[in-house]
């Protein structure tokens, strides 16, 4: 029948909208895709591999990786917002990278590997939101001039139609660390149970994306919205789309992961668009094709930041004149240099950075260079990109140690204790929507209903579901929801 259909349709596209993430950010099962290509990139036989790559991590790899959008659910106080804006910043994940060093040491215990995946979950987040709205974003709106205040929902739609749809986690989350940390480091009181609540909400978006990009039609109206993503949201050339950031993501990881274990950043550098050793870029000035990006592996002082340190240089050594842009400002690791005018016809560039950029830690950055042409024919590169694609040699945490996924005791090296970790709070909030209780099993598929307890929905799963009572179900869901609205950050550590 026509009319259950349309109600589905409806109640699909009702709830994408009030629950998938916000204008200018990836939709969630977008960053689950990220993460899980991102473990599958990470060199094999390393101790960083073995670990994003321990099913019995999943969970809280997974959690993780959805958690930054805790703060944007329905229902969330301005301190909560306050608290899941932060989530996916550096301050933030690194006071708890610090926190997990304070408390564990290699080889990590079962606890603190659950502390490690879902750290490297947040942290693909950030990054990836980071590098999605200053790349793919930005050329959305530049090739497509329309509202892109759906983009969001759209873009994880046409993703799920092209890779398939992600999965509804049973949450795994470290209450403890985090409510002190968003105290400390934000200044924003948290409730623990408001928090897993809200985050069992993210799981419905990731059901509802699934279902509705499960759907032909709902994603041909998602590409007909935004064409243009929709012919370049796979295309290789094209920088910030999710196999750019899954690759990005993984190379933070490999930074990030050196840090664990006391070692210096590995490079300050974790990609540039173009490639080192590109061709064929763009000339025109006018075009957001000539611009120069540079994606840094810690997050940089804007006031410290000055356009002297960065050089784009001929063959002739003349400098281009640019314009130096770190996207969303301070705290964030992604920088643009826009040339003021043309570059030249097939000629070679070399993009130097000088010693010396400052981070928000107070660190000093190494200097970097790469190469491009803009003709046909590819320069040699500077730099070598097969450094990505070394194992580490931490032989110390080789994955013979595997965790649970549940919750966890006290550390079991004596060294600290993570507190109470929840994994599901089985209570009613008011609204007739259920949050996912703990369950010791995998996680559910988002292309069947999911049950209750695990999806935080008032789904039930009886092996087939109709229709008519999948958007019954949506239907049911929709007046907790409120819309939220948030204007694009420019200046500040904000993001959604």
């Amino acid at each position: 029948m026509l009319a259950p259909r349309l109600a589905l349709a409806s109640s699909l596209a009702l709830v994408l909208a009030l629950l998938s993430g916000e204008a200018g950010a990836n939709g969630n099962v977008s960053h689950q895709w990220i993460s899980r290509t991102a473990a599958t990139r990470v060199p094999a036989a390393g101790s960083l591999h073995a670990l994003v790559n321990d099913p019995a991590l999943r969970q809280a790899l997974f959690t993780g990786t959805m958690f930054p959008d805790w703060g944007y659910t329905p229902g969330a106080t301005v301190d909560e917002r306050e608290a899941g804006e932060a989530s996916h910043w550096e301050p933030v994940q690194d006071a708890y990278r610090r926190w997990i060093t304070d408390n564990y040491a290699p080889p990590w215990s079962d606890e603190a590997r659950l502390h490690l995946a879902f750290y490297l979950g947040m942290t693909s987040h950030g990054i990836a939101d980071q590098s999605y709205d200053a790349m793919f974003f930005e050329r959305s709106e530049f090739y497509e001039n329309k509202d892109h205040d759906k983009f969001d929902e759209d873009s994880d739609v046409l993703w799920v139609g092209a890779t398939g749809p992600g999965e509804v986690p049973t949450p795994w989350v470290p209450t403890t660390p985090l409510i002190d940390l968003f105290a400390t480091v934000v200044g924003a009181p948290v409730e623990v149970g408001s928090m897993t609540q809200q985050l069992n909400l993210i799981g419905l978006a990731i059901y509802a994306v699934s279902t509705g990009g499960s759907d032909p039609e709902l994603v041909a109206k998602a590409a007909a919205n935004f064409p243009w993503a929709a012919a370049h949201h796979q295309d290789s050339a094209t920088p910030g789309n999710p196999p750019h950031e899954a690759e990005i993501a993984r190379r933070y990881w490999q930074s990030n992961w050196a840090l664990l274990h006391g070692d210096p950043l590995p490079r300050p550098v974790l990609w540039t668009f173009p490639a080192d050793g590109g061709a064929e870029h763009a000339v025109e000035g006018a075009s957001i094709e000539s611009w120069v990006t540079i994606v840094f592996a810690r997050a940089l002082d804007q006031q410290a930041l000055v356009g002297s340190q960065f050089h784009v240089v001929d063959s002739m050594q003349i400098e281009a004149p640019i314009e130096l842009s770190l996207f969303y400002g301070n705290g964030s690791h992604v920088v643009h240099l826009k040339p003021s005018s043309g570059l030249i016809d097939d000629e070679i560039y070399r993009v130097t950075v000088d010693p010396g950029v400052k981070t928000i830690h107070g660190e000093s950055l190494a200097g970097w260079s790469f190469t491009f042409s803009t003709g046909l024919v590819a320069p040699p590169p500077v730099q070598d990109d097969g450094f990505w694609d070394m194992a580490d040699g931490y032989g110390d945490d080789d994955g013979s140690s595997s965790s649970s996924g549940g919750a966890s005791a006290s550390s079991s090296d004596g060294s600290g204790s993570s507190g109470e970790v929840v994994t599901g709070a089985d209570s009613q909030d008011g609204t007739g929507a259920t949050s996912p209780a703990t369950d010791a099993g995998g996680p559910t598929s988002a292309g069947a209903v999911p049950d209750a307890t695990d999806a935080g929905c008032g789904c039930q799963s009886s092996g087939t579901t109709s229709d008519a009572a999948i958007a019954a179900s949506l239907l049911a869901l929709t007046p907790i929801v409120g819309r939220r609205r948030r204007s694009r950050r420019r200046t500040g550590p904000r993001r959604g």
